[in-house]
């Protein structure tokens, strides 16, 4: 397959996307005109597919469980599905925790 450079735009994935910094990343991805392979885990990623589109980014949306070994396989068929190579990859899928990090005794 000989692709066409000049005529495709480069690929960014960006998993946590629908919110926080992964949602800020996506958006910077897409204003300098990147198409979007967005995940998250809940459906608020489709509500954050739509300001994406709204500038300019071909998106697609995968949302999946990174947490997980099946949904950390899901994302590479994914991507592997999409013929194109990852020009771009911002891994901010997480789940902040709050608490003590260390005990001193």
């Amino acid at each position: 397959m000989v692709r066409n450079c000049s005529l495709t735009r480069p690929l960014a994935v960006v998993t946590g996307a629908s919110s926080g910094i992964g949602y800020e990343l996506a958006k910077q991805f897409a204003r300098n005109r990147f198409d979007l392979l967005v995940t998250s885990t809940g459906s608020s990623i489709d509500e954050a597919t739509k300001s994406f589109k709204g500038l300019g980014a071909k998106v697609e949306t995968l949302q999946t469980d990174l947490a997980t070994d099946d949904g950390v396989e899901t994302l590479y068929k994914h991507i592997h599905k999409t013929g194109r190579p990852v020009d771009a990859i911002a891994i901010h899928a997480g789940v902040g925790v709050g608490g003590e990090f260390t005990e001193c005794r």
